[in-house]
């Protein structure tokens, strides 16, 4: 979820840190090591001590995460921290390659409106010395979701899994679909039908998704590569996995918002933004210090082991026409 306070503006008042459960590295890999790092992204690396340092400041002087630590929570606190440093990695690539930028006054306006620096601080769980950097990040998602939300489409096949049996529980028969998909996907269509299961096959704008179902529109459909196969929960509210191959993913050119539609909630473009720093994210590799748990790729965010992330996917094996 998002936690917010108010400002005045245009967008979304407040500021926004998404939060996430308690996550991890692991050690595997090349690369840089994650024996002294937080995290590792591609080359990059986010030091353990300013995590651990970060955490010492909000456990001294903000009061939600001194309740957590009372509660026994402080892997959330620690989870939230670490999720929105690994975010601000992503989201300093994609604003090299879409060419983003922020209006640094609307920063000021957003950091004033929220208390000042030492109590927005306190507010959305990161130190004084992160909140500029936050204020921006939010700002440049939510720029980033307009840039994509007219833009993007996806073709996808699969099947709705919403029932358990004596043999197996909804998410098993769905993930075990999903690796058949994976395996063979040419054959999907055939695979699905095979299964004895309803076929889904969809093509669908974000723009449309963003309007007809806003929780498919900020799932991992719209964030993973093409010839990629996604098993995920794509509603809170109702039951069920929803297994996809997505054969086509389309990027028109050009970009900005829809002047034609209705407006989106920036909140909403929040959430596009930080899809679209899926594909960046599968591209360098996110790799957690194991104290932390596991980067959950279809969740995009930390889980504390891999049998609690929220989705799975795996690129097949050949890539669908």
């Amino acid at each position: 979820m998002i936690r917010t306070i108010a400002r005045p503006s245009r967008r979304r008042a407040g500021l926004a840190v998404a939060l996430a459960a308690s996550f991890a590295l692991t050690a595997c890999g090349s690369g840089p090591s994650t024996t002294n790092a937080a995290a590792v992204i591609g080359d990059d690396v986010i030091a353990l001590d300013d995590v651990q340092d970060e955490i010492q400041w909000l456990l001294d002087n903000a009061p939600q995460a001194q309740q957590a630590q009372e509660q026994r929570r402080v892997d959330q606190v620690s989870s939230e921290i670490l999720r929105s440093r690994v975010v601000h990695e992503l989201l300093t690539v994609a604003e090299r390659r879409e060419r983003l930028t922020v209006d640094e006054t609307e920063v000021d306006s957003l950091i004033d409106a929220s208390g000042g620096v030492t109590e927005a601080a306190k507010n959305i769980a990161v130190e004084p010395s992160r909140v500029r950097e936050v204020a921006r990040d939010q700002l440049m998602l939510e720029e980033l979701g307009a840039r994509y939300q007219d833009r993007l489409s996806v073709h996808f096949v699969g099947a709705m899994i919403t029932e358990s049996s004596v043999e197996a529980t909804d998410s098993e028969t769905a993930r075990e679909l999903g690796r058949s998909i994976a395996a063979d996907p040419q054959r999907a269509r055939e695979i699905v039908r095979d299964g004895g299961h309803q076929l889904v096959d969809q093509r669908i704008s974000l723009s449309d998704a963003l309007t007809q179902d806003p929780e498919l529109a900020i799932s991992a459909v719209f964030g993973a590569e093409e010839g990629t196969v996604v098993v995920i929960q794509p509603s809170q509210q109702q039951p069920g996995w929803l297994v996809a191959l997505v054969e086509q993913r389309s990027l028109r050119s050009g970009g900005g918002e829809n002047a034609e539609g209705e407006p989106v909630d920036p909140r909403l473009l929040y959430w596009v933004g930080l899809r679209q720093l899926q594909p960046i994210a599968d591209e360098l590799g996110v790799r957690l210090n194991p104290r932390y748990g596991v980067w959950d790729e279809a969740g995009m965010a930390p889980a504390p082991s891999e049998e609690e992330v929220t989705g799975y996917q795996w690129e097949s094996r050949t890539v669908a026409p």
